[in-house]
């Protein structure tokens, strides 16, 4: 019965049944098993370098990990959920199959599929079961979530943290909010959002956000106490927290470190997070938002209007998302999928409007909006988000991906990557202690150092014939051995011997052809990478070079 005793409107149409199923999160990850098997490309260097690599490199002994791993920045935490996985197939026996590719993104698929089971549960308690059937709806159709979070990016188990999380969270209930479905739990909401700093420590931001929220929100009785129990609880559990962080890195280190001050003295004492590119302060408004959320950022931003308009979800978590991507936008290098934790917010709010668009909840009075049906809405969401998920998980930068299953198979004896550094995944896929190295490009760790500072790539981007020929070298004519087995790696600029493979994009064989031709080298792969490369240097197909 509503509140005046008249009975509610009927809903104008029925949403799927298997949605609010109790095997739901078998479902999703059925679901997300399929979603991981299509992704047969690479968008990010941090899904491998910053996870598989470590995490190959830990368990199997050989691997290269990055320069920021030699300066203690980044946790283990992340990587150690993968070396277990690579663990559990040594032990078996099965390092050696298919398996060693395709295990790490069965975990991925967990992962998504606990992101999506939080989403649905977060937005069902604010919002009602059918708010919590279409924020489902929106994450399963996302092409982020299916092709972003899908990847075994730090950022994708923070996503799924956080929105376990928000499922707990105390949020203040909005007036018109339905029955909540899951009472409120300070302490396993802050357990969540711990979990979620121990992989990623800069998810910080994002709770101190929601926490000065939860605290200016604390009703006038009893405000003292119940600041003082919030306060306690936070830092029981922070400190609880902050000691599995410094016992996980010690195993991964081999010796005491801190790596969010490491991280600290990086990217804000010297600021030098630039070094790999400055943003704009308003980058996450204008190109986070509407690249995670594309058609779905007007209804977003629609359900926040109706929400605060009837008062039938609550208003904090927008808020909360203001406040963190503000606080996400200080820093000089900012990329789409640090905002990957606010995902859940936004698909809550998004079914906050789709649930007034298809009438099956009053809508502002002052709403002028045309009323769709479900079939409609689906379809326009599915024809908006699922081509970019096939076309970025299918097609775009699969070459660098599919040339390492080429090299794997190749009876290489070194193999040199002459491009970008981080273009390809390394170790992780080829599973071979053979000699590789690429053209590196690690900062400076002083600001006072950027004006002198070496940068291999950049060396070989001004003359890359010349820096062939400068740098390789016959075997023999080398006076020191600069072969490298997996956990070593040629000095930025130092002299190496020839590699029987070299790697590059299509887009630089004009510049260095004469050289390969003189060396010795001759065409022996070539593979589709991408239609369009907003990097004019990885421009074309991925060849493969040998003598």
């Amino acid at each position: 019965m509503a509140r005046d005793g008249s009975p509610p409107p009927r809903p104008r149409c029925a949403l799927p049944a298997w949605l609010t199923s109790p095997r739901l999160f078998a479902a999703l990850l059925a679901f997300r098993l399929l979603n991981v098997s299509l992704v047969q490309t690479y968008i990010h260097p941090d899904e491998t370098w910053q996870s598989l690599e470590v995490a190959h490199r830990s368990v199997f002994g050989y691997g290269f990990v990055t320069w920021e791993w030699h300066y203690t920045l980044r946790g283990y935490a992340h990587p150690m959920m993968f070396a277990v996985v690579y663990k559990i197939l040594e032990l078996l026996h099965l390092d050696g199959t298919r398996l060693i590719l395709t295990a790490p993104y069965i975990l991925v698929a967990i992962i998504a599929a606990a992101a999506d089971f939080s989403t649905y549960h977060f937005a069902k308690r604010l919002g009602g079961s059918r708010v919590g059937t279409w924020a489902l709806a929106c994450s399963v159709i996302s092409w982020t979530m299916g092709s972003g979070v899908v990847r075994p990016l730090a950022n994708s188990a923070e996503t799924a943290l956080t929105a376990a999380a928000f499922v707990y969270w105390p949020w203040h209930a909005a007036s018109r909010s339905p029955r909540v479905t899951h009472a409120p739990s300070l302490r396993l909401a802050l357990a969540f959002a711990a979990l979620s700093c121990i992989v990623r420590p800069t998810s910080g931001a994002l709770w101190l956000c929601a926490g000065v929220v939860l605290l200016v929100r604390q009703p006038r009785q009893n405000r003292i106490r119940r600041t003082l129990h919030i306060v306690q609880t936070s830092a029981i559990i922070g400190v609880v927290a902050i000691i599995a962080m410094v016992g996980i890195d010690r195993m991964g280190y081999g010796k005491w470190v801190f790596p969010p001050y490491s991280f600290y003295r990086f990217n804000v004492q010297e600021d030098l997070a630039t070094w790999f590119g400055n943003s704009s302060p308003f980058y996450h408004l204008v190109v986070s938002f509407p690249t995670m959320f594309t058609s779905m950022l007007p209804l977003i931003i629609h359900g926040v209007w109706v929400a605060h308009q009837t008062q039938t979800a609550s208003m904090e978590p927008a808020l909360v998302a203001i406040m963190a991507s503000f606080a996400f936008s200080l820093v000089g290098h900012m990329e789409y999928r640090f905002l990957y934790p606010l995902l859940p917010i936004g698909f809550m709010y998004a079914a906050v409007s789709l649930q007034t668009l298809s009438g099956i909840a009053p809508s502002p009075k002052t709403s002028r909006l045309p009323r769709l049906t479900v079939n409609q809405l689906v379809v326009f969401l599915v024809a908006t988000n699922l081509p970019a998920m096939l076309y970025l998980n299918l097609v775009h930068q699969r070459g660098v991906v599919d040339v390492m299953a080429y090299l794997r198979n190749a009876d290489a004896a070194s193999i040199g990557f002459i491009m970008p550094c981080h273009s390809t995944p390394f170790y992780s896929h080829l599973h071979k202690n053979t000699p590789m190295w690429f053209l590196s490009c690690e900062p400076p760790l002083k600001r006072a150092h950027l004006g002198s500072h070496y940068c291999e790539a950049d060396d070989f981007e001004q003359d890359p014939a010349q820096f062939l020929q400068r740098v390789l070298v016959d075997p023999e004519d080398l006076k020191t051995e600069s072969l490298h087995l997996g956990n070593l790696h040629p000095a930025p600029g130092s002299a190496r011997p020839k590699p029987s493979h070299l790697v590059f994009y299509d887009v630089m064989l004009p510049r260095i052809h004469t050289y390969l031709t003189e060396s010795g080298y001759s065409e022996c792969a070539r593979f589709f990478n991408t239609h369009f490369s907003g990097d004019s240097r990885r421009a074309g197909d991925v060849l493969v070079y040998c003598i």
